[in-house]
Parts: C-alpha cells; sequence; structure tokens
C-alpha cells in the first residue's frame, strides 16, 4: 500500500509501515527527525491527491482536547479552535480509501464543528 502518515516528524510509524514493505511516507511541517528522504516537509493538505491507499494522520490535539477546553473562552482561542477542526475535516474527507485520524476524546464544542463522531475509540 502506498501509505502517507500526516503530521508525523519522528518517523516512528512511516518506518514501522516501511519495514512491513509498504510505500510509507511520512509529512508534517517540521523536517524528519530521522533525515528520512521518506518524509515530505510541507503541509499534508498539498500533497492529499487521491494516491493514497492509507491516510494516518496525527493533527494536534491542543485545541481539541477535553483537557484545554476551559481556556477557550479565557483567552479567547475561538478562532484556533475552528483551524483546528477543519485540519481535522479535512483528513476525516480526504481522498482516501482508507483512513485514521488519532486525537485525544474532544470536547462538546471541538465535536459540534467538527460534525462527525467517532467511529472508534481506543483506551491504550
Amino acid at each position: 500500500m502506498k501509505v502517507l502518515v500526516a503530521c508525523e516528524f519522528s518517523g516512528v510509524v512511516r518506518e514501522a509501515f516501511r519495514r512491513c514493505g509498504h510505500n510509507a511516507w511520512s509529512c508534517d511541517l517540521l523536517p524528519a527527525d530521522d533525515g528520512s528522504e521518506y518524509h515530505i516537509h510541507g503541509n499534508a493538505r498539498e500533497v492529499l491527491d487521491g494516491q493514497w491507499d492509507l491516510l494516518i494522520a496525527h493533527p494536534p490535539c491542543t485545541r481539541l482536547a477535553n483537557s484545554g477546553v476551559r481556556w477557550l473562552q479565557e483567552r479567547n482561542l475561538w478562532n484556533e479552535l475552528d483551524d483546528a477542526c477543519a485540519l481535522f475535516r479535512m483528513f476525516l474527507n480526504a481522498p482516501v480509501p482508507r483512513i485514521c485520524v488519532e486525537n485525544p476524546i474532544p470536547h462538546k464544542y471541538a465535536i459540534q464543528r467538527i460534525g462527525a463522531e467517532y467511529t472508534q475509540v481506543i483506551q491504550p
């Protein structure tokens, strides 16, 4: 499979898929920690073009997670929440047949803005 691991710069997930024989690539705004040639240093939005068989995305959870909900009002972070939800939705709706978007349990404002229910919740 051709695999994209979005929002990953460590290379850990990418390399696990490569060891299993998949054509796996990571993509992040940061350069790869491991200096891999299989890392796209850039915006994942620009590479979601229908060429991938599997997308695993790890979008930032800072504004989505229950743990930070109290700061939305106190620090007026609603625009940042809207941006985070738009990124999450973009991954969910990407033109990829198999999609996994990893994140902690979101607060109610994120759920409302994302507009999708979780299909799986896994407690490690």
